[in-house]
């Protein structure tokens, strides 16, 4: 049925009411109304209108609640939930409509003040729903127990009765303490402490009135009899009032103002509006009546105040009928009339006390066009009372503006008890006698940097800055040992503190050899992550362990292979303070540090890395980036290197390959083209122009806020002329794929071929992409910079030699050294063990390093007599990079045409199930060179 949300006669008015009664009086009195001073909580009514002649006559207030900030509510269409329980074939809670509504309660949408818990009626809810049979073998209490604790999340123990404590107490020497340790047990199970994480349900629950908890022993006892099917033997009604008093209860314990009724509660002094309840198109049916009639029989039988204002809307009256309503344009008379009424009728049980009927119509048909006459929703009832009539209609006679102070907004809390105002006036009378190295001292503690091991190593340097948009704060800068370890995750963790003993080991081993050539890479790539972001942490520890690899060649007894120290350094969130670090951390380091020859890593193309090549290039330090891709980076520094070939060389790779699979469209998809992320802007613009000269049709795609606004990609037509080629990062790759695979109601088959960019590496590297069910047998193909470790499989993480590779090359030695440590981790419990292949940027990162090793150690010299040993020249390094050639794992690493390695393999690699983190990758398409030594298919280009 089309949503029909027009108003009613009347409406305006029920909207001042309304208004004027979410606002909660202060605690001290405050005068409200005509002359009246309201002194703490005031007894609110059950709103109901009634035959306004259409459905979801509610949805205008809704918005005008979403509108404001600061106001807690919740609109539950009783219809459709009542819909969606019949549909369901598990077990409901008796009441569906209250438990709609403590789901929407409970969201994080209104503000810091309003977070009630629910936990007495989630608990309450839950046992109605759990299954407890008989079972005359077993222990009832100890099954209850093990239920209770279970919600509570504690885990299933023994419980504390009889047959579970009777051999620990049997166990007690003297029967002195035997006895006080049952005396113990019994007292703390007669307060309803006996299940740790109930104690406070408990307690109020045996001494709520409902369902009559004194006819249960404890708390185990009356929980069972709320379960299935004990539950069926119970008064129904009371059960019902039990969840209704539950609901109520957790919202004026939210809404508390005092602890123990001496000591201020800031949390309740805070909240200085009610929660309002819209429950819409209610009838008989659907329980909505049958709710409104329960709340109003627990606020008559307990005679306490609840912070929960109900309006509630539906077609036809209830019976039996109302004794008397009033129109909505009289809803300010039927408030002061029913607050008049209310003692007496509450005092008599009254089935209607709490109700405020108000029989509403349809408003009148227009007499001018709509343009003319339109109402102006959302707006509060006193400006729209400023219009002026349009030329042509009647005026309508002039209404009392509505009160200021009766907006539909909530009033600002009292000053002191706001959020931080107290802690703030602690703080700052502790921080006076040390307010700059206490405030450093914290600051560095949230950000999880090391404030006093950086100042008392002298290979530390780190500061604090922000993380992400209101997301908190990072420790970026350098390190060199466990005084600092950067980021969160225990792999990447792991990798570091490896790093940093094998530092020690090259000290040690050069205090013992001084005339040994000793060299320090900095590895610069971003450690830290927004918690909203997929984290790529991972992929960081691939590189981290690459590094470690070759520390461990290099780091032994030896006469003549040179010494490796490896500096990790973090520019933060996908490298967002990169320019700051290599400016005010890393230039003075290699300034200090003769023995830096060379900065890798540098993470991603963005601008901030980009300036952090030029900073360094400036001060004359080499920098090789390992999985920059962007075009141009050359340009930034004449001592820049890259590892991997530029986005040109990507974008003919994938080009190349859709001209292979026959494809005759290339959808891009990817965000939109902002020049501060050039990875993302080079890569589509070259993409663009290499389709162009084949001759296939480029369709863009993208999108603007989020990957979930693409196009789904499945189809029942026949797309094997298409391939969609994603150009975007690995932190929306999950979302992207998800949004793009949904709906395939015939299976992932209809999908086209989907291609990612080199940057999905890192959400392959992720072993938790194997939990969403979502992705189940997706097929993708990525962009691999290291394809030769990749594809070297599970024989070199074995250790053994690869199939198609000669022996003692450099990838059987990564293999050796690889196969060594992923023992270690595996050992270690990682989640990465369950990767069958060698990650190809643990291969790229070896060879950066074992590069600079081979130029230090052709460029180291012994000293002359009377001279102070010393590293080879910056300057001297970076030439012999670009005068030499070099054989590593992935293959030939040649600079002598171009300091980018724009001749090096490019691969497009194929999961044929992204969720399997299992499977092996394999080779569709591969240019540029393969290495010594290897076959290649002819016709796609990869090894044999």
């Amino acid at each position: 049925m089309p949503m029909d949300s027009t108003g009613f006669a009347g409406d305006e008015e029920l909207e001042s009411v309304i208004a004027e009664l979410i606002q909660r009086p202060a605690l001290t009195g405050k005068e409200h109304g005509e002359g009246r001073t309201v002194r703490g909580d005031r007894p609110l009514p059950l709103i109901c209108v009634v035959g306004a002649g259409r459905r979801n006559v509610l949805v205008p207030f809704a918005e005008r609640f979403a509108s404001t900030r600061g106001l807690a509510f919740a609109r539950v269409d009783a219809e459709s939930v009542h819909t969606a329980a019949e549909a369901s074939e598990g077990a409901l809670p008796p009441l569906p409509l209250l438990t709609a509504a403590r789901e929407k309660l409970e969201l994080d949408a209104f503000g810091p003040y309003h977070q009630p818990a629910f936990d007495r009626y989630r608990l309450v809810e839950w046992l109605t729903t759990q299954r407890l049979d008989r079972d005359p073998g077993g222990n009832r209490r100890r099954r209850m127990t093990e239920l209770l604790r279970r919600w509570s999340g504690r885990g299933p123990h023994t419980a504390n009765d009889g047959s579970g404590v009777a051999p620990v107490v049997e166990d007690v020497p003297t029967l002195p303490a035997r006895t006080a340790l049952w005396l113990v047990l019994t007292l703390t199970g007669r307060l309803g402490m006996r299940v740790t994480g109930v104690r406070r349900q408990a307690r109020w629950l045996m001494r709520q009135p409902y369902a009559v908890p004194a006819h249960s022993r404890d708390i185990q006892g009356f929980a069972e009899r709320l379960t299935l099917p004990h539950r069926e033997r119970e008064d129904e009604s009371q059960v019902k009032k039990l969840l209704v008093h539950a609901f109520l209860e957790d919202l004026r314990a939210a809404y508390r103002r005092r602890h123990r009724r001496v000591l201020p509660r800031r949390a309740g002094l805070r909240r200085t509006a009610y929660t309002t309840l819209l429950l819409d198109n209610i009838t008989p049916e659907n329980g909505g009546w049958e709710l409104l009639q329960l709340i109003n029989d627990v606020r008559n039988e307990t005679g306490e105040h609840d912070p929960l204002l109900v309006v509630a809307a539906g077609a036809g009256w209830p019976d039996p009928m109302p004794p008397a309503n009033h129109p909505p344009a009289a809803a300010e008379l039927a408030l002061r009339t029913w607050r008049e009424n209310l003692p007496l009728r509450r005092q008599r049980f009254d089935r209607y006390a709490r109700y405020l009927w108000l029989g509403a119509t349809p408003p009148p048909a227009p007499v001018a066009p709509p343009v003319a006459t339109r109402r102006l929703r959302g707006r509060p009832a006193r400006h729209r009372d400023e219009e002026a009539p349009t030329a042509g209609t009647t005026a309508a006679p002039p209404r009392r503006p509505a009160n200021p102070l009766t907006d539909l907004r909530a009033r600002r809390p009292f000053p002191p008890a706001r959020r931080g105002v107290a802690e703030a006036a602690l703080a700052l009378v502790l921080l006076v006698a040390l307010a700059v190295p206490a405030w450093q001292v914290r600051e560095s503690w949230a950000a999880g940097c090391s404030y006093f091991g950086a100042r008392s190593h002298d290979g530390v340097s780190v500061r604090v800055a922000e993380l992400g948009d209101g997301d908190g704060t990072q420790c970026v800068g350098y390190s060199d040992s466990t005084a600092q370890v950067f980021g969160k995750n225990d792999r990447l963790r792991a990798a570091q503190e490896a790093v940093f003993a094998e530092n020690e080991k090259a000290k040690r081993l050069h205090a013992q050899q001084p005339d040994r050539a000793f060299l320090t890479v900095v590895h610069f790539v971003g450690l830290t992550n927004e918690k909203t972001k997929a984290d790529t942490d991972h992929a960081s520890a691939e590189e981290l362990e690459g590094l470690v690899l070759r520390q461990r060649q290099q780091n032994i007894p030896s006469e003549g292979e040179p010494l490796l120290r490896v500096v990790v350094a973090n520019g933060g969130d996908s490298m967002g303070h990169a320019a700051m670090v290599a400016r005010e951390m890393l230039a003075p380091l290699a300034a200090d540090d003769a023995t830096v020859v060379a900065v890798t890593g540098m993470d991603r193309t963005v601008e901030q890395t980009e300036l952090a090549i030029t900073t360094l290039g400036d001060v004359g330090v080499p920098v090789v980036g390992t999985t920059l891709t962007g075009t141009g980076l050359a340009q930034r520094s004449a001592l820049y290197f890259q590892m991997v070939p530029s986005n040109q060389l990507q974008a003919e790779l994938v080009t190349r390959y859709a001209v292979h699979e026959g494809a005759e469209r290339l959808i891009l998809h990817h965000p939109p083209v902002d020049t501060n992320d050039g990875y993302v802007a080079t890569l589509v613009r070259e993409t663009e122009t290499r389709a162009a000269k084949r001759g296939i049709e480029v369709v863009h795609g993208g999108w603007d806020r989020r990957p979930r606004d693409v196009p789904k990609l499945c189809s029942e037509e026949d797309r094997s002329d298409e391939m969609v080629f994603y150009v975007g990062r690995e932190a929306d790759f999950g979302d992207y794929l998800r949004q793009a695979a949904s709906g395939c109601a015939g299976g992932t088959e209809q999908l086209p071929r989907i291609v990612a960019s080199d940057s999905v590496s890192r959400f392959v590297a992720q072993p938790d992409r194997g939990t969403d069910a979502r992705l189940a047998r997706v097929a993708v193909s990525y962009v691999g910079l290291g394809a030769l470790v990749t594809l070297a499989g599970q024989e070199c993480r074995d250790g053994g030699v690869p199939a198609g590779a000669p022996g003692g090359t450099p990838l059987n030695a990564f293999c050796a050294g690889f196969s060594e440590l992923h023992a270690e981790r595996q050992a270690a419990g990682g989640d990465e063990g369950r990767m069958p292949w060698p990650a190809e940027r643990s291969g790229v990162a070896y060879d950066a390093a074992g590069m600079l090793v081979g130029a230090v150690g052709q460029l180291h010299r012994l000293p002359a007599e009377g001279e102070p040993p010393g590293p080879p020249h910056r300057a001297a390094v970076a030439q012999h990079l670009r005068d030499s050639v070099f054989q590593g794992a992935t293959g030939e690493i040649d600079f002598t045409d171009g300091r980018i390695g724009d001749n090096r393999g490019l691969a497009v690699l194929t999961l044929d199930d992204i969720r399997d983190v299992a499977a092996q990758p394999r080779c569709s398409f591969l240019i540029g060179s393969l290495g010594e030594g290897r076959d290649r298919d002819p016709d796609t280009g990869c090894p044999r």
